[in-house]
């Protein structure tokens, strides 16, 4: 297994990040990363009529359209991750579901490790507005109840990237993000609510968690080569109205 961390960066570069890594690597791949700016994310094929973008513009809020699918997140205050599996692994045969069983089930060992209370809920099949942190989806991570990490995976021919967001301290601005939204009440959680620890903790007891599963984390030996790749994909990213 391979490891990456980057942080800080813009919504377009890291959604290419991402993307470059499902190209390149050829052996499964964790990275860890944040945003520069509060950054609202639409999946791959999310309705983006309904957008406020006076009330984004107003908040100096990024955009992105992911290559994943799912719904709208507002990366603020979290740790995301994202997990590559090339076609030559096991993992790549599985379906939607058991993939994201299987993550899920890795990540609450790590976040467990940490003193987190985590556990994986059956969730909701189908997605009730615009929002997805509104309610957990199937085999989604909840803390007391209430979904504290939302996640999301496309497939290609190559790789299953699946990649997520990891609430420290959670935030309802996402809901005034689109116009039909303001009202919508969503249950509210992040890691920090039940205990603070330090980013870098929650990030070594997750990769720790992984290397359980994967095996002992190498160096990502494919930096110059990632850096050339994801600036050919950026654009891919960038928002247009």
């Amino acid at each position: 297994m391979y490891f990456y961390e980057t942080y800080g960066l813009d919504g377009a570069l890291n959604m290419a990040l991402d993307v470059a890594l499902g190209e390149i690597v050829d052996d499964v791949t964790l990275r860890f990363y944040t945003w520069k700016v509060p950054t609202l994310s639409l999946g791959k094929h999310q309705n983006a009529d309904d957008l406020d973008y006076e009330y984004i513009n107003a908040q100096g809020y990024d955009i992105v359209r992911r290559p994943s699918g799912g719904r709208a997140v507002l990366h603020w205050d979290e740790l995301t991750y994202s997990v590559v599996v090339p076609k030559t692994h096991e993992l790549f045969n599985t379906t939607v579901l058991e993939f994201y069983n299987t993550i899920s089930k890795i990540i609450v060992k790590g976040l467990n490790n940490l003193g987190y209370p985590v556990e994986i809920v059956e969730g909701k099949k189908k997605p009730l507005s615009n929002v997805c942190f509104q309610v957990p989806s199937v085999y989604e991570v909840a803390l007391d109840g209430i979904k504290v990490i939302g996640s999301a995976q496309t497939r290609t021919q190559d790789y299953i990237l699946q990649h997520g967001s990891i609430v420290l301290i959670s935030h309802d601005e996402v809901k005034h993000c689109f116009k039909s939204t303001k009202n919508l009440e969503i249950p509210l959680v992040g890691l920090y609510n039940y205990k603070v620890i330090p980013l870098a903790d929650i990030v070594n007891g997750l990769k720790e968690a992984f290397e359980e599963y994967f095996g002992e984390a190498e160096k990502l030996p494919y930096e110059d080569q990632l850096k050339i790749k994801s600036n050919e994909l950026v654009g891919r990213f960038l928002w247009k109205k």
